[in-house]
């Protein structure tokens, strides 16, 4: 599968472009882009990768994705069933660093938004209480047009600039493009991956699936990702419990098979150690229980 170069067109009468995703499932291959990219989920499960970060997305989330940092919103499975009547739903902004001129960024009044667009270059993902105005000037912005949405887009970057709830989550700095041949490697393996890590997954299979030997993939998963793939795939995995988890009442013995666990203290262990609680405690968390 083909790595893919985007090529955001331009709205027309606007200097950056707004883009709402609406379907069956969102664009499914690991992408990159000039443009800077801030996403709002409006409607839609599954895994984000974003760098070499992966975590699971839902409605309410929102990203400030950097220019040339390779992403993708993958959805679960279901959403691909022939039969499926899920939908997904996601408001974007997009826009260059000279969307406004080659010295917008650089004049004292803007100094921390070009902060904020340098820290964007390892994927920003906003928690607490900025996230709900943010939520809201950009669900304003489809029915704005002129000044009004340069406005929100401005409220937009100042609240993301000055908030202290933002969480970086590649731990690799994305500048520059990464080689078409390493996006297309990853690619193949995150689709490998998203559609197999419930069942038993080895380094010989992984190792095929990227056409390499067992050593080579090694070096090449943990430069890339940061992880070893035993550990992506563990963390892959607690992500799509905590998802039946606290969607669910479904036993914790059964999710911990579902997500591909043959052991159920190993799978306690384990979500403790990722979450900080146990499967309990965060069912209760998620069901307005105390902890």
């Amino acid at each position: 599968m083909k790595a893919v170069r985007f090529v955001i067109p331009k709205t027309g009468g606007n200097s950056f472009r707004l883009q709402i995703d609406d379907g069956a499932h969102f664009y499914d291959t690991i992408h990159y882009h000039p443009e800077h990219q801030v996403t709002y989920i409006v409607k839609g499960e599954g895994t984000s990768f974003i760098g070499n970060h992966v975590e699971r997305f839902q409605p309410g989330d929102v990203f400030f994705i950097g220019k040339n940092v390779p992403h993708v919103t993958k959805c679960d499975e279901s959403y691909y069933h022939p039969d499926s009547n899920m939908e997904v739903l996601s408001i974007s902004l997009f826009f260059k660093d000279e969307t406004f001129g080659n010295q917008f960024f650089e004049i004292p009044e803007m100094l921390h938004i070009k902060h904020l667009l340098d820290k964007a270059s390892m994927g920003i993902k906003i928690d607490g209480p900025d996230k709900n105005n943010l939520i809201e000037w950009i669900k304003q912005c489809p029915d704005a047009d002129g000044f009004k949405r340069f406005q929100l887009l401005m409220s937009i970057l100042n609240t993301f600039a000055h908030s202290k709830d933002l969480r970086t989550l590649s731990s690799v700095s994305y500048t520059t493009p990464t080689r078409e041949s390493d996006n297309e490697r990853i690619n193949v393996i995150f689709n490998f991956l998203s559609k197999n890590f419930r069942n038993e997954v080895n380094l010989g299979q992984l190792a095929d699936v990227a056409n390499m030997t067992p050593n080579s993939f090694c070096r090449y998963f943990k430069q890339r990702t940061g992880k070893a793939y035993s550990e992506f795939l563990n963390d892959m995995r607690i992500e799509y419990a905590g998802k039946l988890i606290a969607g669910s009442n479904e036993s914790f013995g059964n999710i911990a098979i579902e997500c591909g666990y043959n052991s159920i203290s190993y799978f306690n262990r384990q979500f403790k150690r990722i979450n900080g609680v146990s499967p309990l405690q965060y069912r209760k968390k998620f069901k307005g229980g105390s902890v």
